[in-house]
C-alpha cells in the first residue's frame, strides 16, 4: 500500500518517491518511474507492423540507455485523450512512413517493476510505405523490413533490440512464434 508518494525527478522520464507499507507492517522507498506525467502522459503502444507479404517493419534508432543504435519497434507516447489504436497509427507512420488498413490492440503490460506507465501492445496489417515519416526533434528512425526469421534473430542478439518482451507477445498474438 502506498503510504506517501512526493515528486523526484521530472524530465522526458518521470521518477516519483513512494513509500510502500508491506503486508508485514515494514515501510520501504522506492522510485517508480513514467513518461512525462505533467504533459498527463500515463500511456505507450508499440505496434508490430506486418506488410502484405510479410515481413515486419521495424525501425533502427540510437537509444540513450544502450548509447548505440538498436532495432525497435515502432511506438510511442499515446498522447492524453488519444485511443491506444490511433496513437499505434500515428507512431507507425510518424517513425516509419508507412500506413496500415487495420490495427488491433491486443493486450497491455507494465513497462517496467517499478513502473506505472502502461504500454498497449498492437498488431498492424497490410503496411506500406506510402505515408510521411515525421520524426521529433531527436529521433532518428530509420525504417527497415525483416523477414520473420531475420527478425528472430534480433530478437536473439543480444543488445541488438530493446523492447523484446514487448516483441514477443505481439509475435505470440500474431501467431508469429
Amino acid at each position: 500500500m502506498v503510504v506517501e508518494e512526493k515528486p523526484g525527478f521530472d524530465g522526458f522520464l518521470t521518477v516519483r518517491l513512494r513509500r510502500y507499507r508491506l503486508p508485514d507492517g515494514r515501510e520501504v522507498d522506492w522510485d517508480v518511474f513514467s513518461p512525462a506525467l505533467n504533459a498527463g502522459v500515463r500511456a505507450g503502444v508499440t505496434v508490430l507492423p506486418l506488410t502484405p507479404e510479410g515481413t515486419i517493419v521495424t525501425v533502427r534508432m540510437f537509444r540513450a540507455g544502450p548509447d548505440v543504435v538498436v532495432t525497435n519497434l515502432p511506438g510511442g507516447l499515446i498522447d492524453p485523450g488519444e485511443e491506444p489504436a490511433a496513437a499505434g497509427r500515428r507512431e507507425l507512420e510518424e517513425e516509419t512512413g508507412y500506413t496500415c488498413e487495420s490495427i488491433e490492440v491486443v493486450g497491455w503490460q507494465w513497462e517496467g517493476a517499478s513502473s506505472v506507465y502502461r504500454k498497449y501492445l498492437a498488431i498492424a496489417r497490410g503496411c506500406r510505405p506510402d505515408g510521411q515519416q515525421s520524426l521529433d526533434e531527436y529521433e532518428d528512425c530509420v525504417p527497415v523490413e525483416l523477414t520473420v526469421d531475420q527478425f528472430r534473430a534480433e530478437l536473439r542478439t543480444p543488445g541488438a533490440m530493446t523492447g523484446i518482451d514487448s516483441a514477443y507477445a505481439t509475435l505470440d498474438h500474431a501467431g508469429l512464434l
